[in-house]
């Protein structure tokens, strides 16, 4: 049933793939780094989480120190109860998945109120997985520079490269670069990078 209620939650909250200003305006941390430690269980209220800790090479927005952990929502596998019985509430599908020893780019929400869990803006959209110094998240960037408008004036010659690129990995370094300008630019904030009107 909750895999089912999620189903839903989805395609009513995400009429489209998120891009780069949803990724970076709703995002509270993001951060650089590779995954060190990777652990499951139940909290005391009997919620699923996964635990992951990464160790981290560049805060692009918020302040944390070498490492960082957080817990999403879901098991890493189905869990036995002793009983007879198992928990399957693993990670539902579409949310960010994690192994240990992967380089990553995480595009965090704030922690939840009541759970404290925390989780990746867009779920898979919001985790850029790297390998071979490229970055792509779980829709292989469909989207991520689409349905918005940006001052050409702001882009660099690589700033432009990785924004036209219209599906598929974007080139790791100059996707973090790009990413801090504009944070450390607020160029969200002062209209140099919006959404389009819907």
């Amino acid at each position: 049933m909750l895999g089912l209620a999620t189903g839903v939650a989805w395609a009513t909250v995400q009429p489209r793939e998120n891009n780069i200003v949803d990724l970076v305006s709703q995002s509270e941390l993001i951060l650089r780094g590779t995954v060190t430690k990777l652990s499951d269980g139940i909290d005391e209220r009997g919620i699923p989480y996964t635990e992951v800790t990464l160790q981290v090479a560049d805060a692009i927005r918020g302040q944390v120190g070498n490492e960082y952990t957080f817990r999403q929502f879901g098991l890493l596998k189905p869990r036995s109860l002793g009983n007879g019985l198992a928990n399957v509430t693993v990670t539902p599908a579409g949310w960010a998945t994690y192994r240990k020893g992967e380089e990553t780019i995480l595009f965090l929400y704030r922690h939840a109120q009541w759970t404290g869990l925390q989780t990746t803006v867009g779920l898979g959209q919001g985790q850029f997985k790297i390998a071979m110094a490229g970055a792509a998240n779980h829709v292989d960037n469909a989207g991520l520079f689409s349905h918005m408008q940006v001052d050409s004036r702001l882009l660099s010659e690589s700033d432009r490269r990785v924004m036209n690129t219209e599906r598929g990995a974007v080139n790791a370094k100059a996707f973090v670069a790009l990413v801090r300008k504009i944070v450390g630019d607020r160029w969200i904030e002062q209209g140099g990078l919006r959404n389009e009107p819907r």
